[in-house]
């Protein structure tokens, strides 16, 4: 048994402990939420999180990612590591404080503006802090990421998640405070967790300040802001479209059904959160010799992110049936096709890496304008004649085209050797019963047949899986013998990955 292949499937294991929970909290709550909470509240909630996002973005000016980037040139510095984490914390508290007031005199124009409505002010301005809460404290779980510490990047990831859910179940069912309690709780989860990230990383990184270490990680991040606010766009211009053109609740069963689908994506980063140090070192450290190891990783890591959006897609159906009310039924349609999109986000997880390596975040310009340009008008065209339908559809097709374009450009300048066939024939499956299964949903065909088309996928899943060797007698063994199961399935000194 390879040591290496071990360690990654046990950090693998370690990683998705938060993503797991993650997941699974939401889903314990959500039948309570949903009979204490209209759709409209979440309407309500999805817009007034969705400007803050649009300003925390711009004004990080994206210098946590520049040190991300810059961390594998200083690992081995402890001193040069703290100068840079230092560095990127006081530049994002200063510029998040300095907005401070200005967010709170104008919250009210912004409430009426997004919300149509002066009412949800107080919720905007929450939002914000919560929004800048955010960014500090994944900052600092992203470092122990790349520290390769899972067991703290776990244990902060289930604090925050913990509090997060047990606050907003507190808010909701005991004190009836109403959808701004889904404001109220990750604003207190974000406060206590990164209080103690705070203290924890100035115990062992003491303060220290690099004036040309801002300098780079600006001239880094910068040129990803296009990236970072098109995706704010995206989360906040379909919105504001459905509350304008069909209603709140449309919002809301809209942005449950983005809910459902974003705890797919916290999954697939969660994997991500193993296999970016390994990326990272093997680009850096090999050069282009890394083409073909990569190439390989990246299709575990495929696999392993498609398990769980191909379980949302053949399942998703009965979990909302089973956990909301017949009002929110509306959301498995779109749910199944935001998750194809999620599917295409294995390869938007990667293509920064190359680009980063070459130092051409630049190039994500060209591609996040025409993102925007593609995604309004979609969304202008979609949302009057198909609601929330016409939303997922446009997100998709937007999502889909930039990871590719984008894909294209980076394999200009660190070629990936790709496993092209087994991919292909993943996304294919993945597209398929998707949109297969929206069909028969929309036809009301018999549930045998519904269920032929999944247990059709599950299968050729599986099959593929064993064809790429990325299941096999190893991986399992590890795998149970990780979860503490008595394995008797014969081990055969095999590597996990070529």
């Amino acid at each position: 048994m390879s040591t290496t292949a071990e360690n990654k499937i046990k950090n693998i294991v370690t990683y998705l402990t938060p993503s797991m929970l993650g997941n699974i909290l939401p889903i314990i709550t959500l039948p309570i939420m949903t009979r204490f909470l209209l759709p409209e509240d979440f309407g309500i909630v999805a817009l007034a999180a969705g400007f803050p996002t649009i300003l925390v973005s711009f004004l990080s000016c994206n210098v946590h990612t520049g040190a991300e980037r810059y961390f594998f040139e200083y690992h081995r510095d402890n001193k040069a590591l703290s100068r840079l984490i230092n560095t990127t914390i006081t530049f994002l508290v200063l510029s998040f404080g300095a907005a401070l007031p200005v967010v709170f005199l104008l919250k009210n124009w912004f409430s009426l503006l997004i919300l149509g409505s002066v009412d949800y002010g107080f919720a905007l301005f929450l939002s914000y802090v919560s929004a800048c809460l955010g960014i500090l404290s994944t900052f600092y779980m992203t470092l122990y990421r790349n520290m390769e510490k899972a067991g703290k990047f776990s244990f902060y990831m289930n604090m925050m998640m913990i509090i997060n859910t047990g606050l907003g179940l507190l808010l909701v069912v005991g004190f009836r405070f109403g959808y701004i309690s889904l404001i109220y709780a990750p604003l207190g989860a974000g406060l206590i967790v990164f209080s103690l990230l705070f203290i924890s990383f100035q115990r062992d990184f003491p303060f220290s300040f690099d004036r040309k270490m801002l300098i780079d990680n600006l001239k880094y991040g910068i040129p990803l802001l296009p990236n970072l606010l098109t995706s704010a766009i995206y989360g906040l211009f379909d919105k504001y479209m459905l509350r304008s053109f069909v209603s709140l609740s449309s919002t809301g069963i809209y942005s449950l059904a983005q809910n459902i689908t974003t705890k797919l994506f916290v999954f697939m980063t969660a994997v991500q959160s193993t296999f970016h140090p390994i990326f990272m070192k093997d680009i850096f450290d090999r050069g282009k010799a890394a083409a073909s190891s990569v190439g390989r990783n990246f299709t575990i890591f495929t696999y392993i992110s498609l398990t769980a959006v191909l379980g949302m897609i053949l399942f998703g159906e009965e979990l909302i049936y089973l956990l909301a009310p017949s009002s929110y039924s509306g959301a498995i349609n779109v749910a199944l096709i935001l998750l194809c999109g999620i599917a295409t986000q294995t390869f938007g997880k990667i293509i920064g890496l190359p680009l980063a390596y070459a130092k051409k975040a630049y190039l994500s310009f060209p591609v996040s304008i025409l993102g925007v340009i593609l995604n309004v008008l979609l969304n202008i065209l979609l949302i009057p004649r198909w609601g929330a339908i016409g939303a997922g559809l446009t997100t998709t097709f937007t999502i889909v085209m930039m990871n590719y374009i984008s894909h294209l450009i980076a394999q200009k300048y660190f070629r990936i050797n790709y496993e092209v066939k087994i991919l292909l024939f993943l996304y294919l499956n993945v597209f398929l019963s998707a949109f297969l299964l929206v069909y028969l949903r929309m036809t009301d065909a018999h549930f045998i047949l519904k269920y032929s088309v999944k247990l059709a996928s599950l299968l050729a899943f599986i099959m593929t899986g064993i064809h790429a060797k990325i299941i096999t007698r190893n991986t399992i063994n590890i795998v149970l013998g990780l979860l503490r199961l008595n394995n008797k399935i014969p081990v055969k000194n095999e590597a996990v990955t070529k």
